[in-house]
């Protein structure tokens, strides 16, 4: 860990930046958010109660409704792409064509995205895709021109095109640009591969057009080169470090990736989940989520957004509200929880281990633990403990409530849903500071 960071400081003073905090930098950032992602239940579906509504124009401010009468204070939203125009088919996870135009779909919201932002009144995280061949900003736009590769372009001018392109979203909300789909724009646009700095030229104006703006950029699906790019780019806070979001996927698993993603600066995202067990009947995936409080806790120790996705009524407010202050501020730790050294030095980097903590001035470092095999037991040197020093720490079972001293191996009873999390705390003059005890960050340094 501390070589990847030592890494990432390199990396960043090569591209003469420096390393920014952005887990509290807006309310996208630093409150609990609701998603509309792949996966989730609004994803191109608006729920089989017709008494809501005919389009998400009608349901979504009633979704809202919902949320406020359960005191569950979302900080804000994201949009995917199924709000509009693309230039053809999609398939059912919201791949396929490009973006026709980067609009609201009249059949979506009638009266225009100013409309329903004045209904939900939150800022805004939407989402983009590769840009298609037959797009109306080539058609209008004519003074702009366009490399153009099968079923996608790219302007020659990204710069020129993204300064415009961002001047036309007002009264949005927009706050969070999200750019999917990197690696189709890159594997399918001819002149990235034979041009030395396309894309460099497209990442940098996409950066520079949503910063003049007061907006910030989220990687996802980009390629490893686009990833170490952004290392240049202040403007992109945060990149997704794990696949869409499935009940019977592992991409709640992102503790490597996250160790690649904060030492370049950047919040690495585990994408939204479903925070209820219960069969989301309607939405676009049903599931159910058979783990939805490992969902909750890698969402909260990511240092990223927590974005649960849950469709109207199935919202488990109780367990939201675990990751965050009762404002919506979500509990972050120090830096976001990864595959602890130990891991490393076993040959285990799947080892399925993570570990963040939280620095508490006059009482040490707090550490949280998540193993996802209830049968390994917690040792010392995965909190970065030394065994000798093991007795001077205390193990709070975040499940059973119980505390025990630290020792060289020690077993844990696993939750409900079979995974260990527990706090590791130093004991100073026989008192223990766990925090508060029923949130998942029981220590957090606001």
């Amino acid at each position: 860990n501390a070589g990847m960071m030592a890494w990432g400081d390199r990396m960043l003073q090569y591209h003469g930046q420096s390393r920014v905090d952005n887990r509290y930098r807006d309310d996208v950032h630093g409150g609990i958010g609701f998603w509309t992602d792949n996966g989730g239940y609004y994803h191109y579906s608006i729920g089989a109660n017709k008494s809501l509504g005919s389009t998400y124009e009608e349901v979504l401010p009633k979704v809202k409704e919902y949320h406020d009468s359960l005191g569950v204070p979302f900080r804000h939203w994201q949009l995917d792409s199924w709000f509009y125009p693309k230039a053809g088919p999609i398939d059912p996870g919201g791949g396929g064509a490009g973006v026709q135009n980067w609009t609201a779909m009249p059949s979506v919201f009638p009266h225009g995205m100013p409309a329903i932002q004045s209904k939900i009144g939150l800022p805004m995280v939407m989402h983009n895709r590769q840009w298609a061949s037959k797009n109306d900003y080539l058609q209008h736009w004519a003074d702009l021109d366009w490399y153009v590769s099968g079923s996608v372009a790219l302007p020659k001018d990204p710069a020129r095109f993204f300064e415009r392109f961002f001047r036309q979203q007002n009264g949005w909300g927009l706050a969070m640009y999200e750019q999917d789909w990197m690696i189709t724009q890159y594997l399918e646009t001819e002149a990235l591969h034979t041009s030395i700095s396309l894309g460099d030229l497209w990442l940098r104006g996409m950066a520079s057009g949503a910063a003049a703006f007061n907006r910030t950029v989220q990687y996802c699906m980009p390629l490893p080169n686009q990833v170490l790019a952004s290392a240049a780019l202040p403007a992109v806070t945060n990149i997704r470090a794990s696949d869409d979001y499935s009940p019977e996927r592992d991409q709640w698993n992102i503790g490597g990736v996250a160790l690649l993603h904060w030492a370049l600066g950047k919040l690495p995202f585990k994408d939204g989940f479903y925070s209820s067990t219960l069969p989301q009947v309607g939405g676009q995936s049903v599931g159910p989520e058979l783990n939805p409080d490992r969902e909750a806790i890698m969402a909260a120790l990511s240092c990223a957004m927590v974005g649960p996705m849950d469709g109207i009524y199935l919202l488990n407010a109780s367990r939201v509200m675990t990751t965050c202050r009762g404002d919506g501020l979500v509990l972050k730790p120090d830096r976001p929880a990864t595959v602890p050294d130990e891991c490393f030095r076993r040959r285990q980097p799947m080892c399925n281990v993570f570990e963040t903590f939280s620095d508490l001035p006059g009482v040490g470092r707090v550490h949280y633990y998540f193993a996802d095999d209830a049968s390994a037991p917690l040792r010392p040197e995965e909190v970065y403990v030394a065994p000798a020093e093991a007795s001077g720490f205390a193990v709070y079972n975040w499940y059973t409530r119980s505390l025990s001293v630290l020792q060289a191996s020690v077993a844990l009873d696993a939750g409900y849903e079979g995974h260990i999390y527990a706090v590791v705390a130093p004991i100073r003059l026989g008192w223990i500071f766990v925090g508060e005890a029923d949130k998942y960050v029981t220590a957090a340094t606001l």
